[in-house]
């Protein structure tokens, strides 16, 4: 039996194990389905969050897909099960029946700020509700709470305080209530895509840059609100025992609410979803991602920290381009050569990055050498190159998800990423070539997309333009065993092709477990 301990001074326990929550909100889309995901993908949707050692997913802003829930309690994902509105006793009763039997649920959410708000006396609406939580829920030790920042102080309706954005008063907040634990129920609110460094209004793409104005008035970068980096007294998630941990706003990027960097609230049209994303709706990773991987890590080795560093930004530009370079990774010191010639040698902010000066550009290499104060010897070193022309597609299976085959019958998926790569076989980060897939056999194509917010091709298209050199489909699984062939072609490039198998369950499969994705 796991067991479950909010504790007001120390944080959280699980099975009597201090842990950090290091959760991210999430709404339910990806990439060409809608929030019509089949049961397999929310595997990958919670893998892809673990892969950079988080723990948890809230649900934004109403009960989750219960292929959701398996997939957390399979995986070992904390979850927050949201209650879509305060004062709606019957949509309490409906979430807890249904989902109290996952031990993955270990926090019990009343609603989500406006929604909070019942017209009435919302305190005392709040209150029948965690009353009915524990009713109807006895003996899974979980709080109740919500993303309120009206229910801060010792006359809560809550169970576990929940603190929405606000990181520099974490301290004068948790001295109203000391006795209540306390929770980031959501905070950061960061923006940013894929391989973008200039902020761009009319063509609806954000920098990736991880600083002020990339945030919106009511937000912080990832390493203002978790490690309290240029916040009052370093307040932050990571900084402060007490705080349970926290929900970063958002893991996976969203249809609609493209809001856009703090100078530039204009932000819309083009666009056609979010920014938040630490991953994009495609599931291609953002340079964010790379400082949630070094410092969620709980390795603190200096190996793992070298493997965990990234360089960034891509080093494909022209001269009239001059851009800050930085670092992300739990390293001591790294030093920064540009073509050879030494930029410096900088040490790591506890929870930050380094960052070197803007030169102009000038093709060839980045490469950053990284330390350890236990060595004088490099740990490691990271790369970024200019890439060749554009030469070929490159065909995969995406993080694994469909490599092992499709299971027939079970609306199984397999997910196939194309790369537009130089002759030497590196990713080039400019492409934006139009690719068009093509499925035969006993399977078809799904959709495609490519993780641009402001690109309008549809879900269901089968021709998509490549973003920053890459662009995915997603195969829906048939009803019969056979091979499927899956083929990108583009214009000026040679077809590529991959086979996946499909096989009929084995015998005495209940068609019911076919969610059990990597059960199969």
């Amino acid at each position: 039996m796991r067991q479950l301990l909010f504790d007001a001074s120390a944080g959280f326990f699980l099975n009597s194990v201090a842990m950090k929550i290091k959760g991210y909100a999430n709404h339910q889309d990806f990439a060409g389905v809608g929030v019509a995901v089949p049961d397999h993908l929310q595997w990958h949707r919670v893998q892809k969050l673990k892969d950079m050692h988080g723990n948890g997913w809230r649900t934004a802003h109403n009960p989750p897909d219960p292929a959701l829930l398996a997939a957390a309690d399979e995986l070992g994902f904390l979850v927050w099960d949201e209650n879509h509105r305060n004062g709606q006793d019957a949509e309490v009763e409906l979430l807890v029946r249904r989902d109290r039997n996952h031990p993955s649920v270990v926090i019990w959410s009343i609603c989500n700020e406006v929604l909070c708000d019942t017209q009435g006396d919302w305190v005392s609406d709040a209150r029948r509700l965690n009353k009915l939580f524990h009713q109807l829920d006895p003996l899974g030790q979980r709080p109740v709470s919500a993303n309120q920042n009206g229910w801060i102080g010792p006359d809560t309706p809550l169970d576990l305080i929940g603190f929405d954005y606000n990181t520099e008063n974490y301290d004068a907040w948790k001295a109203l209530a000391p006795d209540i634990p306390t929770i980031s129920s959501e905070t950061s609110s960061a923006v940013s895509d894929r391989d973008e460094y200039f902020n761009d209004v009319a063509g609806g793409h954000v920098a990736g840059y991880d600083e002020l104005p990339n945030y919106p008035s009511w937000g912080q970068s990832a390493q203002q609100a978790w490690g309290g980096v240029g916040v009052k007294n370093d307040q932050g998630i990571l900084t402060r025992d007490y705080m349970c941990g926290g929900w970063t706003w958002t893991g996976w990027d969203y249809k609609g609410e493209p809001t856009g960097p703090q100078d530039a609230p204009q932000y819309g049209w083009p666009d056609v979803n979010s920014h938040f994303g630490i991953l994009d709706l495609a599931g291609f990773e953002k340079d964010r991602y790379f400082w949630y991987r070094a410092w969620f890590d709980p390795d603190a080795s200096p190996a793992a920290a070298a493997q965990n560093a990234y360089l960034f930004p891509h080093w494909n530009w022209n001269t009239s381009v001059a851009l800050p370079i930085w670092l992300y990774g739990a390293v001591d010191r790294a030093e920064l050569f540009v073509n050879g010639v030494s930029r410096g040698l900088q040490e790591m902010p506890r929870f930050g990055h380094i960052q070197w000066a803007a030169s102009p550009w000038v093709a060839g290499s980045l490469r950053a050498v990284l330390y350890s104060n236990a060595s004088a010897t490099p740990i490691g070193e990271v790369w970024r190159n200019t890439t060749g022309v554009p030469a070929a597609l490159r065909i995969a299976i995406k993080d694994g998800v469909g490599g092992h085959g499709l299971v027939a019958t079970c609306r199984d998926a397999a997910l196939v990423s194309v790369e537009v790569v130089d002759s030497a076989g590196h990713v080039v980060p400019t492409a934006a070539d139009i690719v068009t897939f093509a499925v035969s056999g006993p399977a078809s194509l799904l959709g495609t997309g490519n993780g641009d917010p402001a690109c309008h091709t549809g879900d269901k298209a089968t021709t998509r333009p490549a973003f920053h050199g890459k662009v995915l489909a997603v195969i829906a699984g048939g009803n019969v065993a056979g091979s499927v062939l899956v083929t990108a072609s583009a214009p000026g490039f040679a077809p590529v092709s991959l086979q996946i198998a499909q096989q009929l369950p084995a015998p005495g499969f209940a068609a019911e477990w076919c969610h059990l994705g990597p059960a199969l």
